[in-house]
């Protein structure tokens, strides 16, 4: 099965946080963005190049944190633990948090290679978000870089 994907960018407003005076009727006032990187199919050897650039498209944006979306992914070889490490790793560097969605497809591979322990996953993407936006996760990508 081939490997598809999705991004989305939202914005983790809190109309609360911002007074009526302090707000312009045309003005986006955004606290926090995040970006959620969907991914349904299989993550191995053929699908690792379109893995990677989905990747550093996510990277390369400005973004507060990153959800990545692996709840449709149905296998997650090897090739994509070594290219997810690397994300983290990057994601770190910048101190931008990343959370995972994700069944047993992506769980078991992450405890096999002793990488769950450094990565937050989740079982909805509604935890995930608000993880990133309420529960204020910080990168703990430098653990993951510092455990070798």
């Amino acid at each position: 099965m081939s490997l598809s994907s999705s991004t989305s960018f939202r914005s983790a407003f809190d109309a609360a946080a911002v007074s009526a005076s302090d707000a312009h009727a045309h003005q986006l006032v955004s606290p926090k963005s995040y970006c959620v990187q969907g991914f349904s199919g299989s993550v191995d050897r053929d699908s690792a190049a379109d893995f990677a650039a989905a990747l550093d498209r996510v990277i390369s944006g400005t973004v507060d944190g990153i959800v990545l979306d692996f709840s449709k992914i149905s296998f997650f070889g090897t090739v994509g633990l070594v290219l997810l490490r690397s994300f983290i790793d990057d994601a770190g560097k910048r101190a931008i948090p990343v959370v995972l969605v994700g069944g047993r497809s992506i769980t078991r591979p992450l405890e096999l290679c002793g990488m769950a322990r450094f990565v937050r996953t989740y079982a909805a993407i509604e935890d995930a978000e608000r993880a990133l936006t309420e529960d204020g996760v910080g990168p703990s990508t430098v653990e993951l870089a510092d455990a070798d």
